[in-house]
């Protein structure tokens, strides 16, 4: 009982300092738009200058009209007040910015235009030098809701990363690392490139599998997954990252049941020659050495055409060892990749973008351990390796006709991934043996879509897509003592996806906007399978679907907002391989599953002695016939639809400025999660669906100082807490994982052109385990866990030339 009571109490102080700072007594936000910021601001158009600079002064900016889009203004870089700011975007146009609050400024048309600063008033800077903000900023206008909404109009939790104050070393940990921060975002963890993600507690298995995921992961407007693991980009050079919490059926279709995650890259400039660099080295107590290196080159060619390349490299040094094969450091994973970017502003309100990318992926070995031995140890007789390589290739034309912006993208992936485990328990003594698992997914996907905004009246979205998956997996044992037998199953499942959606919000009166919408979406799916020289063909599957959204917004101030959401999402039915009881391969279909989410937020800022950014929300689900990737007796995976559930989440994140210099920041998820129904072939054991705990929480304390030259130093300190989650529903549920807290440390010294960074990671050297799971055809005969990396340092730069 002593146990269940320190967890108890470690998660009510958690808790409690996660809520602390809405009990503090609050703070003028005027100091805040009279601090120097460091702007980095491209030339182009105004309107999207303005929209850069409220994400970079966490200010907002509204009545922006659509001629701004029309102007050309020049870079603003360096060291200025929000104010400042503005007035250098603004100068010689027709517009000036009139302060409606201390952190919102309104967009509105002069008398007569100004006339030319002089060069005296140009070189004039009146503010001195004064501390920076202490928290990254805001991201205000959501790019992901597809009609770029200000954060605090969207109807729905989303959230923003913004990346311009990690390290070389925590962009080169890729999109999984960075998650891991985040309560409301969760994960497997089999290795970078295999991992399922999930948001909001919405996890279908621990096991990878035909199943759809139950995210929409994207680059820019490219889809990248279907129904495989997230690739976990490398995150140099990227923008921003975006988070959509909850059912996204109505705008990105099948798959987006828990969230969208949408990665956003620099685009190409026109207005300057540039490039930077990245690189990191890392030590592990007892471990190998880690690297990344990172190199990016931006180059006009014209007025309006530019060039931007991003290469980079890397590898994760390895901390298990192999005491059966007596070698050390076995889960080593090397990480190549790049990405190219052209864009043409073919005319004034048009643009061109493509882009292409790839990223390989090689892991030496798994990264579990067997709890049963010493250390951070394994045995197995053979190696088991993973190789994923990604290319991808974008086509976005954008631009407007007068006060509606049109845009059309088409895209293309080719991924392949190979996956060896060892399967000598199925050969018997005195015999090696292997199991490979090769998958080649095509996924072509295209959406054109209208949209028109409208601060004062109606706003609106409509759109149609296209999409073809194409899933190609076999599965092959290989005796290493004799000759291989054939292949156990070749199967090529290719899903077909039409739709017509749209969404349209309406102020009601001021303040109060209501949101409507839905989706169209037609789905078919045909398989074909080889086993030996037979190929019979499945039957074809199709589906109408219409996905609604409903949404109400309203603002209880100007930095304040509430709203209440109704959404729904699905995930197509498929198709997978089981055995008999002669162990001979068989087909078997599993259906569509639906999601019904209900949810209800506040978000905003609270303005008194202490400015407080918040963002609160509460939801319940219903999911219905749920597919899942579970593991026979025998270790071979299979996708059942295991029943129904329900989920009641709570999330929220808080930033405080306790000081000018030292602010708090905290965030935190509750999730209780219940099975309501099982199908009779699923012997489900656990209540709660697999791989999410109760409970999670961060919190972070950084503290900025200035220094000479525009330079200044910020300090770093976070803890986090992963609660307590079962690895499967079935037989394996027992396996617990999870319920460890870990901490870490990091000071970087930066100014606007380099960065250095120093990192100490698990400080205290924390031996949770991460992930239960490592091998399917030994998990019911070793305890398996996977380690958190142990006590690190890392030393990163960053230098813009």
């Amino acid at each position: 009982m002593a146990g269940y009571r320190e967890i108890f109490w470690c998660r009510t102080a958690l808790a409690m300092t996660a809520l602390a700072p809405l009990m503090l007594p609050a703070a003028s936000a005027a100091a805040q738009t009279q601090n120097e910021i460091a702007f980095d601001i491209p030339a182009g158009r105004l309107g999207a200058a303005l929209s850069t600079l409220s994400k970079q002064a966490n200010v907002t900016v509204v009545g922006q009209s659509r001629d701004l889009s029309k102007i050309r203004t020049p870079a603003v870089r360096g060291r200025y007040t929000s104010v400042h700011a503005l007035h250098l975007l603004l100068r010689n146009t027709s517009y000036f910015a009139r302060r409606i609050n201390p952190r919102t400024f309104r967009i509105e048309k002069r008398l007569a235009p100004p006339r030319p600063d002089s060069p005296a008033q140009r070189k004039r800077t009146p503010l001195p030098l004064a501390s920076p903000r202490p928290a990254p900023p805001e991201l205000i206008i959501v790019s992901a809701t597809k009609r770029n909404l200000r954060l605090q109009d969207y109807p729905g939790a989303a959230q923003s990363i913004s990346l311009n104050g990690l390290t070389a070393g925590q962009l080169g940990d890729g999109l999984d690392q960075l998650l891991s921060k985040i309560p409301v975002t969760s994960g497997t963890a089999l290795g970078t490139g295999r991992n399922k993600l999930f948001i909001r507690g919405i996890a279908d298995s621990s096991f990878n599998g035909p199943t759809q995921s139950t995210i929409g992961i994207y680059l820019g407007e490219q889809r990248l997954i279907y129904s495989a693991s997230n690739p976990d980009l490398r995150l140099y050079d990227m923008d921003s990252i975006e988070l959509l919490e909850g059912p996204q059926g109505t705008l990105y279709g099948a798959g987006a049941i828990g969230g969208v995650i949408r990665m956003t890259p620099n685009v190409p400039r026109f207005d300057e020659t540039a490039a930077a660099i990245w690189t990191s080295g890392m030590i592990t107590s007892g471990g190998s050495p880690s690297y990344d290196v990172a190199a990016m080159a931006n180059l006009p060619l014209t007025e309006s055409e530019a060039v931007r390349g991003l290469i980079y490299k890397g590898q994760s040094g390895g901390y298990i060892d192999d005491r059966l094969r007596n070698l050390q450091d076995i889960n080593r994973t090397r990480v190549d990749g790049g990405r190219l970017a052209f864009r043409s502003e073919f005319s004034p309100d048009w643009t061109l973008d493509i882009t292409g990318f790839g990223q390989m992926t090689e892991a030496r070995d798994g990264q579990y351990v067997d709890a049963q031995l010493s250390g951070l140890t394994q045995e197995t007789p053979v190696g088991q390796r993973f190789d994923s390589e990604i290319l991808g290739l974008n086509l976005v034309v954008n631009g407007v006709v007068g006060d509606v912006r049109i845009l059309s993208t088409t895209g293309l992936i080719d991924h392949q991934l190979q996956t060896r485990f060892d399967a000598t328990v199925l050969a018997g003594p005195g015999s090696n043996q292997l199991y490979d698992e090769t998958r080649k997914i095509k996924l072509f996907d295209h959406e054109t879509r209208v949209s028109r905004e409208n601060e004062s009246g109606l706003s609106w979205l409509v759109g149609a897509s296209a999409l073809v998956h194409e899933d190609d997996i076999e599965q092959q044992l290989v005796n290493l003592d004799g000759q291989n037998p054939p292949p156990l199953v070749n199967i090529v499942y290719k899903v077909h996806e039409y739709a017509l959606f749209g969404e349209a919000s309406y102020p009601l009166q001021p303040g109060f906007s209501a949101t409507l919408g839905g989706r169209l979406t037609y789905t078919k799916g045909e398989a074909s399978r080889t086993f030996g020289a037979s190929i019979p063909v499945e039957p074809d599957t199709d589906s109408l679907r219409f996905l609604p959204v409903a949404g109400l917004s309203l603002r209880l101030s100007d930095e304040v907002s509430t709203y209440l959401r109704y959404q729904h999402g699905f995930r197509s039915g498929g198709i997978t391989v089981e055995r008999t009881e002669q162990g001979d391969p068989q087909i078997a279909r599993f259906n569509a599953d639906r999601v019904r989410s209900i949810e209800a937020g506040m978000k905003g800022n609270l303005n008194s002695n202490r400015p407080i950014e918040f963002k609160l929300a509460g939801f319940y689900l219903k999911w219905k016939d749920i597919q899942a990737d579970l593991i026979e007796p025998s270790g071979f995976a299979i996708t059942r639809n295991i029943g129904d559930a329900k989920i009641f989440g709570l999330t929220m994140q808080s930033a405080t400025a306790l000081t000018p210099e030292l602010q708090l920041r905290n965030s935190f998820f509750l999730n209780h999660s219940k099975i309501m129904r099982s199908t009779p072939n699923v012997a489900a054991i656990s209540s709660m669906l697999p791989n999410i705990a109760p409970f999670g929480a961060r919190l972070a304390l950084q503290y900025t100082h200035p220094l000479a030259n525009g330079s200044h130093l910020v300090g770093t300190a976070g803890l986090d807490y992963s609660g307590r989650s079962v690895l499967d529903i079935g037989p394996t549920e027992q396996v617990r994982q999870g319920n460890f807290a870990s901490a870490d440390l990091s000071l970087v010294w930066q100014n606007p052109s380099w960065q250095v960074g120093l990192e100490a990671n698990n400080i205290t050297d924390t031996r949770g385990n991460r992930f239960s799971f490592g091998n399917p055809f030994t998990i019911r005969r070793e305890s398996q866990q996977v380690p958190l990396r142990p006590f690190s340092v890392r030393i990163s730069a960053k230098l813009e030339l």
